[in-house]
């Protein structure tokens, strides 16, 4: 299924959604899947589709928060490879989940990504105004 499944990690003090992009694009992983990221960060902006077309509201969650979740995919937009993920974090006492902004890792975050054997694509929908995944 998997053309080649990579495993790194993101360091304390690093920003985890630039450090993804930019493993990706020196790596070139341009099709993939997330299988998971697990640790923590310092805190972490989120952003909700709050409306069509493609209006979003961003929250800003103070931490250290935990890594519980992490699900997206990577693939091609105009020659450019672009990463679309979706983090779920905790503390002690609630969850937070969103499309990633940015989040600033605070231990450390181990990032797992499935390498597909075929290209995904993105494309920008008339509708929605998302940059919609195609395959």
């Amino acid at each position: 299924m998997f053309k080649k499944v990579h495993v790194f990690r993101v360091k304390p003090g690093q920003e985890l959604a630039s450090e993804i992009d930019r493993y990706c694009n020196e790596n070139g992983v341009s099709s993939a899947v997330f299988l998971g990221i697990i640790g923590s960060v310092t805190g972490a902006r989120l952003n909700f589709l709050k409306e069509l077309p493609g209006k979003y509201e961003t929250r800003e969650y103070k931490g250290p928060l935990e890594i519980v979740g992490a699900q997206g995919s990577v693939a091609y937009m105009d020659s450019q490879i672009i990463v679309h993920l979706h983090l779920q974090v905790s503390n002690q006492h609630e969850c937070y989940g969103g499309h990633l902004v940015e989040a600033e890792v605070f231990s450390t975050a181990e990032v797992m990504i499935g390498e597909l054997t075929y290209q995904v694509y993105r494309y920008a929908d008339d509708y929605t105004g998302l940059n919609e995944l195609q395959f």
